[in-house]
C-alpha cells in the first residue's frame, strides 16, 4: 500500500512523533524512507521548538544536525532513508518534495496552535492536505520506547509474513482518534478572555484619545560651543600649556608665540609717541614765537607809516628829496608785507596744533595717532599668548608643537563648551503642529543608557533644513513627490545636575516634548 514514505523531521517531541509513526508505517509495509527537514525563510519564525530563530547560516548549521540525528535514528532501526535539507516555507517545501519523490504517504507532526499563532503562521495542515497528491498523516500519539520496540517487532513479523506472496493487501483502515473535549476549565478561560475582548478595546481607546501630548523624535544631537582657538597674530609658537583632551577654564594660557619681534615694535611705537610730544611741544613754542614776531612787525609797520607821512609832507614844500620819499613809501610796503606773511606763518602753525596751539598735547591728532600705533603694538605682543575665551575642553592640541609657525587666524586646535551644551532636534513638520518655545522635554542619550536630563524647547527654526542646502530640492516635475521636511528645533539642556554624566557635542540623543495637547475625543 505505501512503498514510499516521506518523514518531515526537525528534531523536536512533534518531529520524532513522525519520525517513529513513520518507522513503524514503513517497517509494516516495506516502505522506501524518505527524509526532509526545512529552514524557515523568517528569521523569527521555527518548524519545531528543537531549532532556534537565529540567522539563516546559524540555522542551517542547527538544521543540519537535526536532520543527522534523524538519519541517525532510522539507520539504527535498520532503515537505508535518503535525507534532504531545503530553506523556504515547511508547508510548500513538503508538498514540492512530496511530488519529486512520487511519495505515498506524507508524515508530519501536529503542534497545537492559540487562535491568534493560527491567525498569524496560517493554516499549514491544510495547505498540506489541498496541495499533495498522497495520503497525509498528522501524527499526534506519543509513543513511548518500550511500546515503540514491541509495535517494531510486531511491524517486522508482519513485513516478513507478508513478503513471500505475490500481492500486499492493504490493512482495514482505523479510524483516526477523535479530538478530546477541551476540559471545562479551558472553556471558562476562554469564556472569560472573550468577555474581557470588549473591555481591552474600549481601554485601548480611552488612552489612545487621552494620548498624543506628547511628541518624540531620535533625529536629535547634542551641540556645544565650539571654537577653533587662533591668534590674530603670526609667529613661532614657543610653548604649548595644554594637552589632549583637557580641562580650561576662562582666561587659562593655552599656547604662546615668540614675542621678541612684537617686543621690539612696542619700543619703536614709544620712541615714535615721544617724538610726536616734542614736535608737538615745539610747534606750540614756535606759535609764541611767531606771536612775538608779529607784534614786532606791527611796530615797525607804524614807525613805517609815520616816516612815510613825514616825507609826505616835506615834500610837498621840497624840503625832502625825491628819493627820500620814494624810500620812505618802499619801508612802509615791506612793514605791510612783513606783517602779512608773520600772520600766514602763524596761521599755518595754528591749523598744525588743530586749531588750539595752547592746549595739551594729548588731544592733538599726530599724537593720538603715534598713541594709536603704540597701543596696537601692545595689543599685538599681548596677543602672543593665547587664551581660553570660555571653559571647555580642548581637543586636536598634538597638532599644534613648539617651534611651527603658524599664521595670523589659523587655527591651532578647538575648544569645546562644557557648561552650555543644546540640543538640536529635527522632528518632521507634521508633528510641529502644537509645539512652543518653553514646553517642557525630557532628553535620553544613546551614550548614557537609563539617564534622563531635562530642557526647554528654546526656539524653532524659521526655515527648513532644506533651504539652507547647497542644492535645494526643485519640485517642479510632472512625477513629483511630496516629502515630509524636518524642522530643526533648539532645546536648552539643564545641565546643572551634577549627579549626571557630562554631555559631549555630538552624541545621538533622542527628545520627548510635552505639547499639552491630547488628542481628545476629536477623533470621533
Amino acid at each position: 500500500m505505501y512503498q514510499r514514505i516521506l518523514l518531515a523531521y526537525d528534531g523536536s517531541i512533534e518531529g520524532r512523533t513522525a519520525l517513529r509513526e513513520g518507522a513503524l508505517l514503513a517497517r509494516r509495509y516495506g516502505a522506501q524512507v524518505f527524509v526532509l527537514s526545512v529552514i524557515p525563510e523568517g528569521a523569527g519564525a521555527k518548524l519545531g521548538e528543537g531549532v532556534g530563530g537565529g540567522g539563516v547560516a546559524q540555522q542551517r548549521v542547527e538544521y543540519e544536525r537535526v536532520l543527522q540525528e534523524g538519519m541517525a535514528r532510522l539507520a539504527a532501526l535498520g532503515f537505508e532513508a535518503s535525507g534532504k535539507l531545503v530553506i523556504g516555507e515547511p508547508a510548500r517545501e513538503i508538498a514540492a518534495y512530496a511530488e519529486l519523490v512520487q511519495a505515498d504517504l506524507v508524515v508530519v507532526g501536529h503542534r497545537r496552535q492559540s487562535a491568534i499563532g493560527r491567525w498569524w503562521s496560517g493554516a499549514s495542515g491544510a495547505y498540506l492536505s489541498d496541495h499533495i497528491r498522497c495520503s497525509l498523516l498528522v501524527c499526534r500519539n506519543v509513543i513511548d520506547d518500550e511500546r515503540f520496540a514491541s509495535l517494531l517487532d510486531q511491524g517486522a513479523a508482519a513485513a516478513t509474513a507478508a513478503r513471500p506472496g505475490p500481492v500486499v493487501h492493504a490493512p482495514s483502515a482505523t479510524p483516526a482518534p477523535a479530538h478530546a473535549a477541551p476540559p471545562a476549565g479551558r472553556r471558562r478561560l476562554r469564556t472569560v478572555l472573550f468577555l474581557l475582548l470588549p473591555l481591552v478595546l474600549i481601554a485601548g481607546f480611552i488612552v489612545y484619545a487621552l494620548g498624543g501630548s506628547t511628541i518624540s523624535t531620535d533625529n536629535a544631537y547634542v551641540e556645544a560651543d565650539t571654537v577653533g582657538v587662533s591668534a590674530d597674530v603670526s609667529g613661532i609658537v614657543r610653548r604649548v600649556y595644554v594637552k589632549e583632551n583637557q580641562p580650561v577654564t576662562r582666561g587659562q594660557v593655552l599656547y604662546t608665540l615668540r614675542s621678541r619681534q612684537y617686543r621690539y615694535a612696542v619700543d619703536r611705537a614709544d620712541a615714535q609717541l615721544a617724538a610726536v610730544r616734542d614736535n608737538l611741544l615745539a610747534q606750540q613754542a614756535g606759535y609764541r614765537e611767531m606771536q612775538a614776531k608779529i607784534a614786532q612787525a606791527k611796530y615797525d609797520l607804524g614807525y613805517s607809516q609815520v616816516q612815510f607821512h613825514r616825507a609826505t609832507n616835506l615834500a610837498r614844500v621840497n624840503i625832502v628829496s625825491r628819493t627820500g620819499y620814494d624810500t620812505a613809501q618802499r619801508d612802509l610796503e615791506r612793514a605791510r608785507q612783513a606783517l602779512a606773511s608773520l600772520n600766514e606763518r602763524l596761521a599755518g602753525i595754528a591749523a598744525s596744533l588743530n586749531g588750539h596751539p595752547d592746549g595739551p598735547v594729548q588731544q592733538y591728532p599726530q599724537y593720538l595717532s603715534a598713541l594709536a600705533a603704540r597701543d596696537e603694538a601692545a595689543r599685538e605682543l599681548a596677543h602672543t599668548v593665547v587664551r581660553a575665551p570660555f571653559d571647555g575642553i580642548v581637543t586636536s592640541v598634538p597638532s599644534l608643537q613648539p617651534g611651527r609657525y603658524i599664521g595670523a587666524s589659523i587655527t591651532a586646535f578647538y575648544l569645546v563648551a562644557t557648561d552650555h551644551v543644546w540640543v538640536r532636534a529635527n522632528p518632521k513638520e507634521t508633528a510641529l503642529t502644537y509645539v512652543r518655545p518653553g514646553q517642557a522635554v525630557t532628553i535620553t542619550v544613546d551614550t548614557y543608557p537609563g539617564q534622563t536630563w531635562h530642557g526647554a524647547v528654546a526656539s524653532i527654526s524659521p526655515a527648513a533644513a532644506q533651504q539652507f542646502s547647497l542644492l535645494p530640492a526643485q519640485n517642479t516635475s510632472g512625477n513629483w513627490v511630496k516629502v515630509v521636511q524636518r524642522i530643526p528645533v533648539r532645546i536648552a539642556v539643564d545641565t546643572g545636575e551634577r549627579s549626571l554624566p557630562p554631555l559631549r557635542a555630538g552624541m545621538s540623543a533622542e527628545v520627548s516634548i510635552d505639547t499639552g495637547h491630547t488628542r481628545g475625543w476629536s477623533i470621533l
